[in-house]
């Protein structure tokens, strides 16, 4: 009753304010403060690892000041915590982040930051809602039945809202009349673009701050990771790119029905709204639910798994934020699933619905590329194809020594490769002790860097781990990858054996075409002077019909010589090798300009 009561309130204040009043402009005095905190926190941070990491290191020792090390990261984190949930914007996505990298951080820093996924307050409901018919162009009550008052979520960009949608706003399907249908309405919070311009200006001056320091400057292009993060946070500020984007992950997943985008009202979506159609699934984390609608949760993991693999390496477009309130599982019926050709394995059907596209990440053709050999070598154990893949991609510093790296690799592989995820973060201390030993001197130089590309597929790949080792403990990466791996590396080679014939029956035709005018000329100036072993005489007139025929046959070598470049071209550029196939048509070209002088 209470909420039925809210929404008959919120309706009847969007009735009588048709035309809410504009929205008060942000003072330069808040975005000033809000870079002076910032940045004094900042100045504060390099400053403590000046002291301590530089001055005390010398003055006590490394050992002594390792042992307080992880008490310092964890005040830094609550301080930053507290920053970040009161000021917002960049800073709570930023946090986001680093709460995610597992690889990077300790499990207490990760836990002091893991409160920032729900620590966002949110705007005032009249606010929004003003703003949101400012968007629409319209009183709400003329777009929704409802409109819950209450957000549902309270992002650091956005806020999110459960309403019934007009009829008149659902498009027709399957011939029915349209329907009221449930949808979700994100609507963006006040001044976010000069809110985050201002913390991306915070960030970077810090980030000049930490450049400072040799060691830092030397593994991690910060300016290039801060630039990936500025786009990808830009990109998600406008909510027409995030409705594209769903309409882009939707086509490349239209071949596979057991994968669901819920539709987007691109009619009622504007850069600061977005309204979506409701996903009323199970969470993909909640494992009561799906033991009760009887989803199998090894067939979720690997279902999971597999869209990632082809997001990544297929389609080079993949959903950088696959936490769990953006996934989910819809149970299906046999009947139905039958029907829409979802695949039956073990437990009950299911299609698995991802929603929330303005984090995703692009990947470029060759880094893809690159990446299928990195994990065509992991899953082959081939810790020298390994280490030459990760030097493509940009792993090591410029002097690595390569085949240490490579010795320390074939040691990881003999003794983790095959384990489960969840086994991995139970490897005894004497066991890891033992390689540090035999390895110091890789661990002491570090010759390891983060390259560019990889700031939200290692985001996603750190949380994705930690989501599939809840839904399946026992899921093991390695067996999983084995099948892309294999279709990969015959994919690979099939097309070098198919390369190396196009380019030698290329380079046969080009023999063949290239000698064939010259051989016409040398048997006619024989033919004419004499030379060849005839038994005849040839006449005066017989010798001038023989200059005819020289002169046809001469131009159908040349149209030979057309046709066999123009065909070799054709083949290399069908395979991909644009370079030799372009060399080729511009000799064809000319080929078939000396077939025209010929005529």
């Amino acid at each position: 009753m209470l909420a039925e009561a809210a929404t008959h309130n919120v309706t009847s204040q969007a009735q009588t304010s048709t035309q809410p009043a504009p929205e008060p402009p942000l003072h330069p005095r808040v975005l000033k403060r809000r870079a002076r905190r910032a940045l004094w926190f900042g100045a504060r941070m390099v400053l403590s690892f000046i002291f301590w990491e530089v001055l005390m290191v010398r003055l006590l020792g490394r050992a002594r000041v390792e042992q307080t090390r992880l008490e310092r990261l964890v005040r830094l984190a609550r301080r930053f915590r507290d920053l970040a949930v009161d000021l917002g914007g960049v800073w709570i996505k930023l946090g986001q982040f680093l709460s995610s990298r597992v690889d990077l951080l300790p499990p207490e820093v990760i836990a002091e930051l893991s409160g920032l996924q729900d620590a966002v307050p949110p705007e005032p409901t009249p606010v929004v809602l003003a703003r949101l018919e400012r968007e629409l162009g319209r009183p709400l009550h003329a777009v929704f039945e409802e409109f819950e008052p209450e957000p549902v979520a309270a992002a650091s960009f956005g806020q999110v809202y459960l309403a019934t949608l007009r009829p008149e706003f659902v498009p027709q399907r399957n011939g029915k009349p349209p329907a009221p249908e449930r949808v979700v309405v994100k609507v963006q919070r006040a001044h976010m673009e000069a809110i985050v311009s201002t913390d991306l200006k915070s960030l970077r001056t810090i980030v000049g701050w930490l450049k400072l320091y040799e060691p830092i400057r030397r593994r991690v292009n910060l300016d290039a990771l801060v630039k990936e993060f500025a786009d990808v946070v830009f990109e998600e500020l406008d909510y027409l790119r995030e409705a594209q984007n769903a309409e882009t992950f939707h086509q490349n997943f239209l071949h596979d029905p057991g994968v669901r985008v819920p539709r987007v009202y691109h009619t009622l979506t504007t850069k600061r709204v977005i309204v979506l159609k409701n996903v009323e699934d199970i969470k993909i984390t909640d494992f009561e639910g799906l033991a009760h609608a009887g989803v199998s949760r090894r067939e979720v993991a690997r279902k999971l798994f597999e869209t990632y693999l082809e997001q990544v390496f297929t389609h080079g477009f993949f959903h950088a934020d696959p936490h769990p309130g953006n996934l989910f599982v819809q149970p299906l019926d046999v009947e139905t699933a039958r029907a829409w050709h979802v695949p039956i394995g073990e437990g009950r059907p299911f299609r698995l619905t991802y929603v929330d596209f303005g984090m995703m990440g692009r990947l470029p053709p060759n880094f893809v590329r690159e990446l299928r050999e990195f994990i065509i070598a992991v899953t082959l154990k081939d810790a020298h194809r390994w280490t030459l893949s990760a030097q493509r991609l940009g792993f090591f510093l410029p002097g690595a020594d390569l085949a240490r790296v490579e010795q320390a690799i074939a040691q990881l592989f003999d003794r983790f490769w095959g384990v489960a995820l969840s086994d991995l973060s139970n490897v005894e201390f004497e066991e890891m002790y033992r390689f540090g030993l035999e390895f110091r001197d890789l661990l002491f130089s570090l010759p390891f860097q983060i390259p560019q590309n990889v700031l939200y597929l290692g985001r996603a790949a750190n949380i994705l781990a930690g989501m599939l080792t809840a839904l399946d403990p026992e899921f093991n990466p390695w067996q999983a990858l084995q099948p892309f791996a294999q279709q990969a590396e015959q994919q690979r080679q099939l097309s070098q054996r198919t390369l190396s014939a196009v380019i030698s029956e290329g380079a046969r035709l080009l023999r063949q075409a290239a000698q064939l005018p010259s051989q016409s000329e040398t048997f006619f100036a024989r033919a004419l002077s004499g030379q060849l072993e005839v038994r005849a005489q040839l006449s005066p007139s017989s010798t001038d019909d023989l200059r005819r025929i020289e002169r046809s046959v001469d131009r159908l070598a040349w149209a030979l010589v057309f046709a066999a470049l123009t065909l070799g071209s054709a083949m290399l550029l069908i395979n991909d090798v644009v370079w030799a196939g372009v060399v080729l048509l511009v000799v064809a070209v000319l080929a078939f300009a000396r077939l025209l002088l010929r005529s």
